[in-house]
């Protein structure tokens, strides 16, 4: 059995870091039985994109290799398997990975006496029904927390409100065109110095991606084949072109609500199969290309921004 053993490093910080490392180890280059092992030593801090996006990373590489993934040296100070126990990342992979070490001394986050800053991770059922409470659910309790997550976005933004817009819209294309179960990760952020704050939604599915939904409604003669959409970016620009109830009508309404926001204060990152679509803070402009390497299933990650 070959062992592939992978250092994390500080690739879980940000999405840029996060695209390369899974440019580094495709998990396409695994074989059936191979021993992979994730090294977390190094890793000092960890976004919901990145988190989700190491949930697909987990599951791919289970799925090529039939063996469980060993996490291996997880911190405990900084606080790195607080966080992931808090956010319910052991319970969501349990069957997939093996905990190298013992950790039965780690101080565990109380639930009681700590409010976290986030959700915890939400899995969204592939079922239409199911997911759809699911959803209902999660924002009536973010809702609930409102003044804890958004409350500030409440007092600088009118049309802070749209946030569940935003969300039920972006989770819905979850069991609407994914043909997966997806996951849902809200955070709030305060810099150090107290003088900025953020919240990231973000989202991941392993499903069929946006191409692959185009792709199975010309097949199934639910849609004309179109011309010209060659590069998986080229279906994303093409889905959210679309203003109908379509593929990308969701993409569309979520563009169209952040700019009814304030586009001067959020951001957007979709990934789907090769195809990117961003576009930064302080930017009106959407951007869109292919990478090298193909992203099984579309994830998304949605930044919200503020001065105190």
């Amino acid at each position: 059995m070959r062992e592939y053993r992978i250092e994390l490093g500080d690739n879980l910080r940000d999405e840029i870091r996060w695209i390369l490392f899974y440019r580094s180890n495709n998990p396409e280059l695994f074989n059936r039985s191979s021993r992979v092992v994730l090294d977390f030593s190094r890793v000092p801090f960890i976004i919901p994109f990145c988190l989700l996006g190491l949930i697909a990373f987990i599951k791919f590489v289970h799925k090529k290799t039939k063996t469980k993934i060993v996490l291996s040296n997880i911190p405990t100070t900084p606080t790195i398997y607080q966080y992931l126990e808090r956010t319910d990342f052991f319970q969501l992979v349990a069957n997939m990975v093996k905990i190298e070490g013992d950790y039965s001394s780690t101080i565990r986050w109380d639930r009681d006496y700590a409010p976290r800053k986030m959700h915890g991770i939400i899995e969204i059922e592939r079922n239409q029904m199911d997911s759809a409470n699911i959803i209902s659910q999660t924002i009536y309790e973010l809702k609930g927390r409102y003044d804890d997550i958004l409350g500030f976005f409440s007092v600088k933004h009118k049309n802070a409100h749209l946030f569940f817009t935003i969300l039920s819209e972006i989770t819905a294309n979850i069991p609407e065109h994914s043909g997966s179960n997806g996951y849902l990760l809200v955070q709030k952020y305060e810099s150090q110095n107290k003088k900025t704050i953020s919240t990231s939604l973000s989202i991941m599915d392993n499903g069929i991606g946006i191409r692959g939904r185009i792709e199975k409604q010309v097949h199934n003669g639910s849609r004309k084949r179109i011309k010209d959409l060659k590069a998986d970016s080229d279906y994303l620009k093409f889905a959210y072109s679309e203003k109908a109830s379509r593929s990308g009508a969701g993409l569309n309404s979520v563009i169209r609500s952040l700019n009814e926001w304030d586009s001067h204060d959020t951001a957007i990152l979709v990934l789907s199969g090769k195809g990117i679509m961003y576009r930064k803070q302080d930017s009106k402009e959407l951007i869109f290309n292919d990478e090298q390497i193909s992203f099984q299933g579309t994830h998304a990650t949605i930044w919200f921004y503020g001065d105190l």
